[in-house]
C-alpha cells in the first residue's frame, strides 16, 4: 500500500480521499517535529524517514501532466494477469496546492511548483481572485445561493497565490491580490468569498476569521523594500 495518511475530507470538505492538501501538510508536520526534536536533542531519525517516504510518495502520486492533482481516485488496471485497484491523479486543479509549496513541501522556483501555479492560475483565475476548484458551487446552490453564479473567487486561496508571490519576489503580483482583498471587503471586513460576476463579498459567510488571519500573515510576509504596502493600511 502506498506511503499516505489515510483517507480525509478534503479541506473544502467536498470528497473523502487521499487528497493533496491532507498529505502535504502532514508531511511539512513531520519535518517540523524533526526539527522539534533535534532542538530538544532527541533522535529524529525515524521522523525524518517517515517524512521523506510521505514526500516521495506525493511526488509520484499527486504530480501529473504538469501540476499537483486535488487528491487520487480509485482506477482499475487491466493486465494479462486479470485486473487490480490502483490510485491515480483526479486531474481536478485546486488552488489550496498553492499553500503547501509556500510552507516549504517543495522549491517555490522548481518546475513542478511553477506548472501548478501556472495551471491554477489559468484554470481558476475569475476577475482577479482564486476559485477554489473547478465547477465549485458551494454559494450556488440550494443551501446558500448567494452567487449569482458558481466557482466565487475566495480570499484565502487569493491570499495563498499572493504568498507564493513574495516567496519568490514577485512583489507587485502580491500587492495586486492584497489590495484585491481590500477592495472586495465590506466595511473593513473579509468575506469567504466574492460574487463572480458582480463582485461583492457574498454576504452568508462574511465576515470570515480564516480570511483576516491569512491577509495578516500575507501582510507579514511581504517584505519588499521598494514598495511599501501602506496600502493595506485600510484593514490592518
Amino acid at each position: 500500500m502506498m506511503d499516505l495518511i489515510p483517507k480525509d475530507l478534503s479541506i473544502w470538505e467536498s470528497n473523502y480521499a487521499y487528497n493533496f492538501w491532507t498529505q502535504a501538510i502532514d508531511d511539512l508536520g513531520l519535518y517540523s517535529a524533526a526539527h522539534i526534536y533535534e532542538a530538544l536533542g532527541l533522535n529524529n531519525a525515524w521522523i525524518l524517514r517517515l517524512a521523506r517516504e510521505l514526500n516521495s510518495t506525493i511526488q509520484k502520486y499527486f504530480y501529473a501532466k504538469g501540476f499537483y492533482s486535488q487528491a487520487l481516485m480509485e482506477s482499475t488496471l487491466y493486465t494479462s494477469n486479470g485486473s487490480k485497484m490502483i490510485y491515480v491523479p483526479n486531474g481536478i486543479p485546486d488552488s489550496s496546492t498553492i499553500l503547501p509549496i509556500v510552507l516549504g513541501l517543495i522549491n517555490p522556483r522548481s518546475h513542478e511548483a511553477m506548472s501548478t501555479i501556472d495551471k491554477v492560475i489559468n484554470t481558476l483565475m475569475i476577475n482577479g481572485g482564486l476559485a477554489r476548484f473547478p465547477v465549485d458551487d458551494y454559494h450556488y446552490d440550494s443551501s446558500l445561493y448567494d452567487s449569482t453564479g458558481p466557482d466565487p473567487p475566495w480570499v484565502i486561496t487569493t491570499l495563498f497565490l499572493a504568498m507564493y508571490y513574495e516567496d519568490i519576489g514577485n512583489y507587485p503580483e502580491a500587492l495586486q491580490l492584497l489590495n484585491w482583498c481590500v477592495e472586495h471587503s465590506q466595511h473593513g471586513l473579509l468575506p469567504e468569498a466574492v460574487d463572480p460576476r458582480l463582485g461583492y463579498p457574498l454576504p452568508t459567510t462574511s465576515p470570515l476569521t480564516w480570511s483576516a488571519a491569512m491577509y495578516v500573515m500575507a501582510s507579514l510576509n511581504y517584505k519588499s523594500q521598494g514598495n511599501p504596502i501602506t496600502e493595506l493600511t485600510v484593514l490592518l
